[in-house]
């Protein structure tokens, strides 16, 4: 006798990621607004940066994990594609595990800019902790 859940059957692969809720662009509102919020012991408890991301990045999710590689490679003047999404299918406690090669492995150039980008995120998270 087969019970169904109904739930979807993925067949051991991850679930495909959502993003169309996700928007690299903040309107001006939200742009003021998180500018006037820096990173202190004193607003941790908002856990939300300057960027809009969770301020530990154990605590990102996928979409916030897409939209951190989505706005350091803006802000290194790279253009985002669509792949870099698909190398990264994974949440914030998933990057923690990952070593300086893994990274490279994923994106070549640009690899040791990002391990070195989450690495000082981790620490500073750490260090308001």
């Amino acid at each position: 006798m087969q019970v169904e859940t109904g739930l979807p059957k993925w067949s051991g692969r991850v679930p495909p990621l959502d993003l169309t809720n996700v928007s690299v662009c903040p309107s001006e509102t939200e742009k003021r607004w998180h500018k006037i919020q820096p990173i202190s012991k004193k607003n941790y408890d908002n856990r939300i940066g300057t960027d809009g991301l969770p301020i530990d990045p154990r605590d990102w999710t996928r979409a916030d994990v897409w939209k951190w590689l989505t706005n350091l490679a803006l802000s290194e003047g790279l253009q985002p594609s669509p792949e870099l999404a698909q190398k990264f299918p994974m949440n914030g406690k998933a990057l923690c595990l990952m070593t300086p090669d893994m990274y490279l492995a994923r994106v070549p150039i640009g690899g040791k800019m990002l391990y070195r980008d989450f690495r000082c995120r981790l620490a500073r998270a750490l260090n308001l902790s």
